[in-house]
């Protein structure tokens, strides 16, 4: 490997790789076409095993960044909002859970409708719902979608000021106080897995003509590596199975610009597309396998990306979170 860049070389070169809009992280409005709408704009993925059972799945996808202030609160009835599930590792879904929505109602509620294999839920907005079967229906798991709390955690403004992280050693939370809409769904994993522990999950939202919108796997994938707004749009519409072809030239040559041997930023390209948030639950599920809500995901990938030369932002989980269904605190 070649020998790693300083710390302050290697904050300038990601200061320049990864220019952002001042309100971008995570896929927080990532690229053009998704700031359009923040109700089919995805912000964040999560896949985890349910604290309280452990033969469950969670599976959690937000929308509507900076949900009242920057986004409105609903989601959008015209659209469609999905986790793809890979059963067996070709970046291909196998399974679908999809949820949908009814217009806002004058009362305000708006009506949540999932289907997925074998099970299906209706009910409201702000509901804790049964999901069940669909022979001789019983529940088997629950489903809930409302405003919550976003539990994402970073330093933008050190970010944006050439990753000046951790003055004083201590960071700044851009996202502390801010809301996002959540749609969080609790399965038992034989739902899901198909035979195997191992699965791969994205989320993704689509128009009323089934065209996809935004698509989500792990944290900043499109926000870090694609660098213009024609690849930003174009990832998002695309697919898993196609990031290597479309997208790897981006990723390696962005770990390059940070320091990088090509030897090491092909290797960390192999891991890091397809872009899908893979877990194995017979294992913790901790980032990078799968993702928790108090995952601190920008440490992670930070040294990973910089190899260690940026371990972190300084900034720690400031969500207070339910230790039951459905999981996320309460909205701001």
């Amino acid at each position: 490997m070649r020998k790693l860049l300083s710390a302050a070389v290697v904050a300038g070169a990601v200061a320049v790789a990864f220019a952002v809009l001042p309100s971008s992280a995570s896929d927080h409005l990532d690229a053009p076409l998704v700031k359009q709408d923040g109700r089919t704009d995805i912000n964040d993925v999560y896949a985890f095993q349910s604290p309280n059972n452990s033969d469950n799945v969670v599976l959690a996808l937000t929308v509507n960044p900076g949900a009242g202030v920057i986004s409105g609160t609903s989601f959008d009835k015209q659209a469609s909002y999905s986790f793809d599930i890979d059963t067996n590792g070709d970046a291909i879904a196998d399974k679908n859970i999809d949820v949908g929505f009814g217009p806002v109602q004058g009362n305000g509620r708006q009506r949540l409708t999932l289907t997925g294999p074998g099970i299906g839920a209706k009910g409201y907005v702000g509901e804790t719902i049964a999901v069940e079967t669909g022979r001789k229906p019983r529940a088997v798991g629950v489903v809930r979608a409302g405003v919550f709390d976003d539990p994402f955690f970073f330093d933008l403004a050190a970010f944006r000021n050439g990753l000046a992280f951790c003055p004083g050693g201590v960071g700044t939370d851009f996202f502390l106080g801010l809301n996002t809409s959540a749609i969080i769904v609790e399965v038992p994993k034989s739902v899901l897995t198909g035979g195997s522990s191992n699965i791969g999950v994205v989320g993704r939202t689509s128009d009323k003509n089934g065209i996809q919108i935004d698509r989500f796997g792990r944290p900043a994938i499109n926000t870090v590596f694609n660098h213009t707004d024609a690849d930003k749009n174009a990832f998002n519409a695309g697919q898993p199975v196609d990031d290597q072809a479309n997208f790897r030239s981006n990723v390696v040559d962005t770990l390059v610009a940070l320091g990088n041997s090509s030897t090491t930023a092909n290797a960390l390209a192999d891991f890091l597309l397809p872009d899908v948030l893979t877990v194995d639950l017979s294992q913790p599920t901790v980032f990078p396998n799968g993702r928790g809500l108090a995952d601190d995901v920008i440490d992670t990938e930070l040294n990973l990306i910089s190899g260690g030369a940026v371990p972190s932002d300084c900034v720690p989980n400031d969500s207070t979170f339910q230790s039951t269904f459905p999981y996320f605190g309460s909205a701001n």
